[in-house]
């Protein structure tokens, strides 16, 4: 099993794999999962996370087919993840996180940013909105489980509020091409025109 220090270097990694080049929607969770051997970002997991799970169920309105494909899709859209807390047992109170969290949102520059857990919300929404970080004001609850309703209907609310009610949208089927666009209808013909009429001389 790896070292609290290697599994926090792997998570970083992974996340830098799959992060947007720009970020439309960041979600910040409390911390990451105690087991070294989950993640949002990993790709081999010994068990899914409960996160990235609910986050899909949400925005694709379904499981993806495989992890490498929802996190594919996830980026294209913008879409990123990380934690108030990288270290999986947080060693002070939150709030003492919330100063180095707002630092790094102003390097990612987040369009809109949603905190998901109670004690994240409590912590770092109201610093966050002061400093002028767009932070959406919906109290999401940890995706504790795979079936978390109440996860769900509060990020998809959070989602709406912010504006971006377009990222919630089926999945492609893989190989289907864009549809193409419709024609525009022709004017019908007068099956009995009028005769033209002749000028008198």
């Amino acid at each position: 099993m790896p070292s609290e220090r290697q599994a926090l270097a792997g998570r970083r990694e992974a996340a830098r794999r799959w992060q947007p080049k720009k970020i439309r929607l960041l979600l910040v969770a409390e911390g990451p999962p105690r087991d070294p051997g989950r993640g949002f970002y990993l790709e081999q997991e010994r068990e899914p996370d409960p996160l990235f799970q609910q986050v899909c169920e949400v925005l694709f309105e379904a499981s993806p087919p495989d992890k490498v494909a929802g996190l594919k899709e996830l980026r294209r859209r913008g879409v990123f993840a990380l934690e108030l807390i990288e270290a999986p047992e947080p060693r002070r109170p939150m709030a003492d996180y919330v100063t180095a969290l707002a630092l790094k949102l102003e390097e990612l520059a987040p369009a809109h940013v949603v905190l998901v857990g109670a004690g994240t919300y409590d912590a770092a929404h109201g610093p966050l909105a002061r400093a002028g970080v767009p932070v959406v004001g919906v109290r999401v609850p940890f995706a504790a489980s795979g079936s978390d309703a109440a996860f769900r209907r509060e990020f998809r609310r959070a989602v709406v509020r912010a504006g971006l009610e377009q990222l919630i949208r089926p999945l492609k089927a893989p190989g289907a091409k864009p549809a193409k666009p419709t024609p525009p209808l022709e004017p019908e013909s007068n099956p009995n025109p009028k005769p033209k009429s002749t000028p008198h001389p």
